[in-house]
């Protein structure tokens, strides 16, 4: 049928503000939902009959609906994580105004250190895989089965790149796991930097190591003016007391952008990467081609790699990058705001939290957000009352309350109204918004305005649009400190100073304990060997003891087959005999001194006696 046909996800990417994603079939399973469910066919508001089967549209109906929408088209969306995707300008804009104030307040020159491009760097890592995902090729029409060969080692190797405003790249850093090599990973590409870690990615102390060697060396070579700056993002093997210590005394500004932002303000990322990927897949490829049935290896990486990087580092791609970053020119105008527009589907749906948090950083106590929000006009619609940011793993979707809402209402400050635009009540719900220090509640608000709730959409593609309803949890939401983005600054190093102090601490504590516990398990091993050596000569006694008495009845049972005679009268004769327990000495009954009138001729051989040369 046309509508299973349809059903490859394959989806429809509105050409408006925001960006709404909804696939073929998801329109037309709509479609249905807003027809008569007894099966009739009704008629369409311009008078045309439905000649639906099942009420469900088919192939025809979509590319005539297609037609009729030319501001809708068919798109492969790239995949943008949530984090990402609830990034706001207003938090851009703030980066831009804190990298300023820094600066300002820190240099001499201040801003000016932005003017100069030869001194502004970016730094980002990557992974490059040992078998990328071959493209298309030519194969015999009607070929059943196409394949390609491709090797069973799916590992990649990281490679740190560098670059600056003026297209100086320095040499990459290719990171390879392991400690010991029996080959020469740089064979084939001696420019390059040797990196290794136990994992082959980058940690805090391959980082500083390439700090001090390899940058600190390139830009003293060059004779670059100090202060240099070095954007990097806020991943923690970028952050460290000792490369924070190193860059400071060397005069490197080393900066973090912002969070979950770096494909939108990391120059690497937004036009360096991507080129770099596309040629490596390429070199790959013409290796393969000249090479039959070998395949790329840690040992061929190197030489592989290196005419993908000659041919992806070029200097369009580098003045490009800082300039749609807004990095050089230094500009939060050209940054590209088409990829925050994420955000405002998210902003609809919960319009009551701030846009994005910030946890790259690795942080644990609790810290607010005291900016006052600010609207699309830069006029402020709420006072200074601070707002907790929330964990990103516990948020499920933040915003900036600044065009959605149109009454802010806090327990310290009088009701603030803003009126809307006119929009579809299905696309911008209007909220009354209840701001505190603690906490932060949406309320439904009455509409007054019967006009602006009953005006009909402006397309009818719009009734089919639904912005991402509040999931509402019972987990308690966490709260994270938010982090100086200058790593190289003194406030940063006294933290990083702080944290290294608490974890020495720590770790003494622990020796401490350890300590303790090795005390407390000898103390007990010994009370243990002491109680077992208590035990085991108790037993031995018992089974000396019960030696002893078995050789005595065993001594008695001989000299009662033995012998009958008397140790004082020495006669033998029929009467009962006794006999003593400690020398095993046969005598009469009435001659052991004992007076037997009273007792059963049964219990005087098991008499205990004792004769007198014993006593």
């Amino acid at each position: 049928m046309a509508h299973q046909k349809s059903s490859k996800k394959l989806e429809v990417t509105l050409a408006i503000k925001p960006v709404y994603i909804i696939t073929k079939l998801q329109i037309k399973i709509k479609s249905k939902n807003s027809l008569p469910a007894d099966g009739t066919r009704p008629v369409c508001y311009d008078g045309r009959k439905t000649p639906f089967k099942e009420n469900l549209p088919g192939k025809d109906w979509l590319y005539a609906f297609l037609k009729r929408h030319p501001e809708v088209s068919t798109r492969t969306p790239q995949k943008l994580g949530k984090e990402r995707a609830v990034i706001s300008w207003q938090k851009i804009k703030w980066w831009f105004e804190d990298f300023a104030k820094y600066l300002t307040e820190n240099y001499q020159e201040g801003i000016d250190i932005l003017k100069d491009a030869s001194r502004i760097y970016n730094a980002d890592e990557s992974g490059f895989p040992q078998d990328p995902k071959s493209g298309k090729i030519l194969a015999a029409k009607g070929s059943k089965n196409v394949y390609s060969t491709c090797s069973a080692d799916k590992s990649q190797i990281t490679v740190l790149a560098c670059m600056s405003a003026t297209a100086h790249y320095l040499p990459p850093m290719l990171v390879f796991p392991g400690e010991r090599f029996r080959y020469n990973p740089l064979e084939g590409f001696t420019e390059a930097v040797l990196g290794r870690t136990k994992t082959g990615w980058m940690d805090s102390e391959l980082f500083y190591t390439w700090v001090r060697d390899h940058f600190i060396t390139a830009i003293k070579d060059r004779k670059v003016k100090r202060p240099v700056i070095l954007l990097v993002d806020g991943h923690t093997s970028h952050i460290s007391l000792e490369t924070a210590q190193l860059c400071k005394s060397e005069n490197v500004i080393l900066y973090c952008l912002l969070e979950h932002a770096s494909h939108i303000l990391q120059p690497c990322d937004v036009t360096l990467f991507g080129p770099l990927k596309k040629h490596w897949r390429d070199s790959v490829r013409d290796y393969q081609f000249k090479n039959p049935g070998e395949f790329v290896t840690k040992g061929t990486f190197a030489s592989v790699f290196k005419s993908a990087w000659a041919k992806g580092t070029t200097v369009d791609v580098a003045i490009k990058g800082f300039r749609h970053t807004g990095l050089y020119p230094f500009s939060v105008e050209s940054v590209d705001k088409s990829k925050v527009e994420p955000s405002e589907v998210f902003a609809r749906a919960k319009p009551d939290q701030n846009l994005g948090n910030d946890d790259d950083m690795n942080c644990k106590d609790a810290q607010v957000d005291s900016r006052p929000v600010t609207n699309s006009s830069g006029t402020y619609i709420l006072d200074q009352e601070p707002v907790q940011i929330a964990d990103e793993a516990d948020t499920e979707i933040a915003l900036m309350p600044s065009e959605i809402c149109d009454s802010v209402s806090c327990e310290t400050s009088t009701t603030i109204v803003e009126e809307l635009p006119d929009q579809p009540s299905c696309l911008y719900p209007e909220t009354i918004i209840q701001v505190n220090p603690c906490n932060v509640n949406v309320t439904p608000h009455k509409d007054t305005n019967k006009h602006s709730s009953e005006k009909a959409p402006s397309s009818s593609f719009e009734l089919l649009l639904v912005t991402p309803s509040e999931q509402k949890t019972l987990k308690k939401r966490k709260t994270r400190t938010v982090l100086p983005k200058a790593v190289s600054g003194s406030e940063m190093i006294k933290i990083l100073e702080n944290r290294k102090q608490q974890k020495e601490d720590e770790q003494e504590m622990k020796e401490k304990r350890k300590i303790d516990r090795e005390l407390k398990r000898k103390l007990k091993e010994e009370e243990n060997a002491k109680k077992e050596e208590k035990k085991n000569e108790k037993k031995k006694r018992i089974e000396e003891n019960k030696k002893r008495k078995l050789s005595q009845k065993q001594k008695k049972s001989e000299k009662l087959t033995t012998s009958r005679l008397c140790s004082k009268c020495l006669l033998e004769t029929d009467d009962v005999y006794i006999c003593c327990e400690i020398c095993s000495s046969f005598y009469h009954a009435k001659c052991s001194g004992v007076d037997f009138s009273c007792v059963h001729i049964d219990d005087i051989v098991s008499f205990p006696y004792e004769c007198d040369d014993c006593l």
